[in-house]
Order: C-alpha cells, then structure tokens, then sequence
C-alpha cells in the first residue's frame, strides 16, 4: 500500500525525477531520491516501483501539458497565436514535456501512449492549422516541427536553471527562437519556400 503524503513532497520527488530521468534515462529509484534529498525508502514508500514512477511523471506531465495549453490559446482564434501561446506556456513544464517525447518506456505504456498520441495529433492539427494560415511553410513535416519544438523548450527550460533567466522571458525567447530564428539572415542556405 503507497503511503499518501502532502501535493508538496510527492511535487517534489516527481520534479526531482523528471530533471534525473531526462539526463539519465535508466536512472534507479536510489538516483532518483538522490536528487530530491530523500531516502530511498521513502520514494518507494510515497511513489512505488520504478514503473509506478515514470507512470506518475508521465500522467502528471500530461496534465500540465494539457492545463497549460488550454490556458494559453483562450481567446486567440488564429492557429498561429493558439500556436505561438502555447510555445510560451509550455516552458514552465519543458521538462516534464520533454519527458513525454523521449522516454521509449512511457512511450509504449498501454495506457499512456494513447494520450501522447492524442496529445501530438492536437498538436499536429494545430500546426497543420497554422500552414493553412501561411504563418508556416507547408513543406516542413510537422514531425521536424514537434521535434523543433521540444528542443526549443528543453533550451528554455536549462537556460532558467542554468542562467537564472526568468520564465516570461525564455518563454519569448523559445517563442522567437522557434518561429523567426536567431538571426535576421541566414546566409548561404536555401530554404524551400511555398
């Protein structure tokens, strides 16, 4: 039988797994309580087997996911500004995201890989949308963009704990950085144009 203790610490024993597990993917339940300054006993007390874990972390990344992005397009009725909204109220929540786009075993959790898929195909309708709109170039695969994406978010998610920059900025900067670049030019380079 789990043990329920307070929002507070089972919070902060899955955040300490998301930023462990995104690092290592393989990384033990002893890695895991490491990194969150508790004892190992009481991860597997508050949280369970290693598989009770990653379920938690990927259902709990999931609902931020969601939360956040059903937030972030209210009021918007173009596909790219929903777009754009959600690139930005994503990044408090990158690493969890990030979680969900990489971890082959969550992936192909029965009951979690159908809400990733649902997930990313609401995405990719969005983009899809987006193209439709000529805000993106149609001949990018929406799979580039995702990928783009999760990239873009990781980036703002480490540039916050590594440069101490604030959420609302690395939220433009993901937001800039996605849809126009980091530079005004790129020379050299032939993109395919619509």
């Amino acid at each position: 039988m789990l043990v329920s203790l307070n929002i507070t610490t089972r919070d902060k024993l899955l955040e300490a797994a998301v930023r462990v597990l995104n690092v290592q993917p393989r990384a033990s339940l002893a890695d895991v309580a490491q990194a969150a300054g508790v004892k190992r006993v009481t991860l597997h007390r508050v949280i369970g087997l290693r598989e009770d874990l990653l379920r938690d972390v990927a259902l709990r990344a999931l609902e931020q996911r969601e939360q956040a992005s059903a937030a972030a397009i209210k009021g918007k009725r173009k596909a790219f500004e929903q777009l754009k909204a959600i690139v930005g109220a994503l990044v408090p929540c990158a690493n969890s995201c990030h979680f969900l786009w990489t971890n082959p075993e969550v992936l192909s959790d029965p009951e979690i890989a159908p809400e990733i898929k649902r997930h990313d195909a609401q995405l990719a309708n969005l983009i899809d949308r987006a193209k439709g709109e000529g805000e993106i170039l149609s001949s990018i695969p929406n799979s580039w963009i995702i990928t783009s994406l999760d990239a873009v978010l990781y980036a703002a998610a480490n540039t916050v704990e590594a440069d101490g920059i604030s959420i609302n900025e690395a939220s433009s900067l993901a937001i800039q950085s996605l849809f126009g670049g980091i530079s005004k030019r790129v020379k050299g380079l032939q993109l395919a144009h619509d």
